[in-house]
């Protein structure tokens, strides 16, 4: 008889998250799976739905493991080749899309989850999400009409109180990237996301990784870094006594 996940390991199936690795981008690091200690996941997450917004939610590397737990998810994508599918061919081979939206439909998932095609800085930020997260995003040359400051604020100002905000980002590796401004040392990311009314629960230098990919097919390094902060929740007025 095999053992369970559980009985073998000590850790309930139910509450292990990873990335989908049948994304395009699912080989490519990210600290995603550390979420667990601090989302719900399991029972409560079916029960209950929580939200959750992907910032750059591509084909659905973040999106899909997360409505699989349980989550409703607003996917925020605008690159119409990983939302409808078809083919790369990079310098390390032929790559077929399949797209958000296909693979929604082959597993019912599409009433959890509502794609919006725009980009995130103009939606209005209302404080309604149990998770906002984006990953690497924050360096993308597109987003650079903004200060990091701002496209890191306005992310927050969607996590609602009790929510989580995650991102994944790159600290600069050469003086083109340090000079920048979007690559921060981890400490300059923890004054980024100091603000009140928030706790940073990790904020972790992840080592560095060699990769090829879609928009850079030349061999590079990036050095990722990962945060996650909590809103916490506005105090609860005293009862006066009577």
């Amino acid at each position: 008889m095999t053992l369970s996940t559980q009985q073998s390991t000590g850790v309930d199936p139910q509450q292990v998250l990873d990335v989908d690795h049948e994304s395009y981008w699912g080989p490519y690091f990210s600290y995603f799976p550390a979420l667990a200690r601090y989302i719900p996941l399991g029972d409560y997450a079916r029960r209950n739905h929580p939200r959750a917004c992907v910032l750059g939610a591509s084909d659905g590397k973040f999106a899909l493991p997360l409505l699989r737990a349980g989550w409703e998810v607003v996917a925020v994508e605008t690159d119409e080749l990983f939302l409808d599918g078809g083919g790369l061919d990079l310098s390390d081979g032929h790559h077929d899309i399949v797209g958000l939206r296909r693979r929604l439909a082959a597993e019912g998932l599409e009433e959890r989850c509502t794609i919006v095609e725009q980009d995130y800085m103009t939606l209005r930020a209302q404080g309604d999400f149990q998770l906002v997260m984006g990953s690497g995003l924050w360096s993308m040359p597109p987003n650079r009409v903004h200060s990091l400051q701002k496209l890191v604020d306005h992310a927050m100002d969607m996590v609602a109180p009790g929510g989580i905000f995650f991102g994944d980002y790159l600290i600069g590796l050469n003086d083109d990237e340090i000079a920048c401004g979007y690559y921060p040392e981890t400490n300059e990311m923890d004054k980024i996301v100091d603000r009140p009314g928030w706790r940073i629960f990790e904020n972790a230098d992840c080592g560095i990784y060699g990769e090829s990919h879609l928009g850079y097919e030349q061999w590079h390094f990036h050095r990722y870094a990962a945060v996650i902060s909590y809103r916490m929740r506005a105090p609860r007025e005293p009862v006066p006594e009577k």
